[in-house]
């Protein structure tokens, strides 16, 4: 189903916690900063996002620059959102996922993986604990970063999710006592709008 970045949970418990992960906004290829048509993009997001308790992102000047585009101040930076390590870097590059799926078929049949997912999602959870009940987490990073962290949260919802990212979509997961209940995939469409 899918549902606007601003949306409260989508049913459930009413103390329900909300990750919402987005990959960085547009930028022009080998460029660290993002372009104008990047920082209108977050702009335009941003204006329909919401609140957030907290907002997180990689050291990267894309990344930061996303969220403050979109409105916010930046609460923190994340070396672990900014690349995956290796030797799982190395491997997925030379594998070249693109889909869901495949961040999913990797994490579950490739030990070294399957840790790096794993350890995304329980890093994110313990983080999206810490905000208050009912409330919401805002990461920004990059490309494989997010699928991988999905597919360690919630593999058999994320492996439907289908194409991997493009610049400002993202994932959004929701976690009730301590552990991951639901998640969907935001897709940005021709007119901008995050469904």
């Amino acid at each position: 189903m899918a549902y606007k970045l601003g949306e409260a949970p989508r049913s459930g418990r009413i103390g329900m916690r909300s990750l919402v992960h987005l990959r960085h906004s547009l930028r022009q290829p080998a460029d660290l900063h993002l372009s104008p048509e990047g920082v209108e993009l977050a702009r335009r997001i941003g204006r329909r996002s919401g609140r957030f308790d907290r907002v997180i992102t990689s050291p990267k000047p894309r990344a930061v620059e996303t969220a403050i585009s979109m409105g916010y101040l930046v609460d923190a930076e994340w070396e672990e959102l900014g690349v995956l390590p290796d030797p799982v870097g190395r491997f997925l590059d030379r594998e070249s996922p693109s889909t869901f799926g495949d961040y999913v078929r990797w994490a579950t049949t490739v030990h070294e993986v399957r840790a790096v997912a794993e350890g995304l999602a329980a890093q994110w959870g313990e983080e999206l604990d810490r905000v208050p009940n009912g409330g919401r987490l805002l990461l920004i990073s990059h490309a494989g970063v997010i699928e991988l962290g999905a597919a360690g949260a919630l593999p058999e919802e994320a492996v439907r999710w289908g194409p991997t990212l493009a610049p400002m979509e993202g994932v959004r997961l929701d976690r009730d006592r301590g552990r991951w209940v639901r998640g969907d995939v935001l897709r940005v469409d021709a007119g901008v709008a995050v469904s």
